[in-house]
């Protein structure tokens, strides 16, 4: 069928620089887009695939007839199947994050620990340009960068072992998806929280993007993600001007005064990232260009988890409350 030949033809489009013959892991919720990419990877010739289901322990029976879902679907097609569990609301309790913070993180751990169990490189997830719109405007409501625009990038790592997330239909829209699944004739769960408005990206996906849609006479969606592919390409050619300084165990508080704003806070966001165990955000970086760039004010302030920015003799390093 012509709809589906051009689907796939993209999708190999996508997927051309991973040879067919990579071990992979394919994160599969049993929802319409993962089983769309389970499918594709199959018309795509993908010889070692292992499917990876993982079960958060929010939605009961229904998720567990999910888990079922995908055990089956598995085994019909004849690949491994990988099956986790967490407690998803027990750990948002514990470390006082939302839920979907607290599930995306056990999600993570678990696909990781799977793929070091398969030998798999890289691990494929099935996020689409809605996502990606979500993702552009969550992070444009609050404040963020390009780095925030562009979070839901098309390859990125995992961890710091090398395992590396492809994200292969980030090109297509939910209704490309949809129509390819009913051309196929696949079947796949429908998971009712994604019609909850209790989400912040619910609600986007549900009111802010059909408003956006209705106040532009067009669907935002394409072009959103397009724009955040060109994005995502700049902001990569801007973080490589500063990787050779944000290496440095210091900085020279002279060379950054002479920078631009932009390229102090991109500098400093970076080597905060290198030399400091949290992910700094937007305050964190400008106490940290006020300090670097002040004569006057305190020499030191405090970061996560004990440690210390410091600034000496033209200097700003960091230090370890065990420091001296």
């Amino acid at each position: 069928m012509k709809g589906e030949e051009n689907l796939l033809g993209r999708f190999l489009t996508a997927v051309a620089d991973i040879p067919p013959s990579t071990s992979a892991l394919v994160a599969v919720s049993g929802g319409c887009d993962s089983v769309v990419l389970l499918d594709l990877l199959r018309l795509a010739k993908f010889q070692s695939l292992t499917v990876a289901h993982f079960h958060h322990g929010l939605r009961g029976a229904e998720a567990t007839a999910d888990s079922a879902f995908v055990a089956e679907l598995s085994q019909r097609y004849r690949l491994p199947c990988l099956q986790g569990r967490g407690h998803t609301r027990a750990r948002a309790a514990r470390r006082k994050q939302s839920l979907e913070q607290a599930a995306r993180e056990l999600r993570r751990a678990f696909l990781a620990k799977s793929a070091k169990k398969r030998g798999a490189t890289i691990i494929f997830l099935a996020h689409h340009a809605g996502d990606v719109a979500e993702t552009m405007l969550f992070h444009l409501a609050r404040g963020g960068g390009l780095r925030g625009l562009t979070s839901l990038r098309s390859t990125a790592p995992l961890d710091a072992t090398g395992l590396v997330l492809i994200r292969p239909l980030l090109g297509f829209t939910r209704g490309e998806i949809e129509d390819h699944a009913k051309l196929r004739r696949l079947g796949f769960r429908q998971d009712e929280s994604n019609f909850s408005r209790a989400h912040t990206r619910n609600r986007l996906r549900l009111d802010a993007l059909p408003a956006l849609t209705t106040a532009i006479g067009h669907d935002p969606i394409p072009p959103m993600a397009r724009a955040a592919e060109i994005l995502e390409a700049e902001d990569d050619w801007l973080e490589s001007l500063v990787a050779e300084d944000a290496a440095q165990a210091e900085l020279t508080t002279s060379s950054l005064r002479r920078m631009p704003v932009a390229r102090q806070r991109r500098l400093l966001r970076a080597w905060l990232r290198e030399q400091a165990p949290a992910e700094p955000n937007f305050a964190t970086i400008e106490r940290a260009r006020n300090l670097a760039l002040s004569t006057t004010a305190p020499a030191k302030i405090n970061l996560a988890q004990g440690q210390h920015l410091r600034r000496r003799a033209g200097k700003i390093f960091i230090q370890s409350a065990a420091t001296p």
